[in-house]
């Protein structure tokens, strides 16, 4: 037997597993990366929906209101008080839209016609995690998402009609 089988040779590791180990890490932040911007995008389209669904059903409640005022008022998340405003906002997650405003207006009484309608809108920006965490890394000027949705529809507590 020769000296040479003893002698480790220079540059070569005698633990592969230190190489599987850094291929690992750099693989699995990859697929990260790749399966959470889909996620992500899915979640934006997921807050757009709740965001209509509120507005829709906070419509649907201001149109049987017989107490609404004409004109326009709003809040901001989480200090919204009144029914419809309530409402709205618990069907909001505060997580996904984070200060989100909800707008109510009623047109106003024109005492000639009988379609005078009631919006209820819902606005706030969507903050894509993947930015947030790129700007972690320093990046810089990420756009993130405005949301907006509204629901009209025809106040039925109008005299005459």
């Amino acid at each position: 037997m020769s000296l040479n089988a003893f002698v480790p040779v220079l540059g070569k590791s005698n633990r592969p597993a230190g190489q599987a180990l850094v291929e690992f890490t750099l693989v699995f932040l990859l697929f990260l990366v790749v399966a959470w911007i889909p996620a992500d995008f899915g979640l934006a389209f997921y807050t757009g929906q709740l965001a209509q669904n509120a507005s829709r059903e906070g419509a649907r409640i201001a149109a049987a209101d017989r107490n609404l005022l004409s004109g326009t008022t709003s809040c901001t998340m989480p200090s919204c008080s009144g029914n419809i405003f309530t409402e709205t906002a618990a069907r909001i997650s505060s997580a996904l839209l984070p200060g989100a405003t909800i707008t109510l207006s009623l047109d106003a009484d024109t005492g000639a016609n009988c379609n005078r309608m009631v919006a209820v809108t819902v606005s706030g920006t969507y903050k894509f995690f993947f930015y947030q965490l790129l700007g972690w890394f320093g990046a810089t000027n990420l756009n993130n998402t405005a949301i907006t949705r509204q629901t009209r529809m025809r106040w039925e507590p109008q005299a005459g009609c």
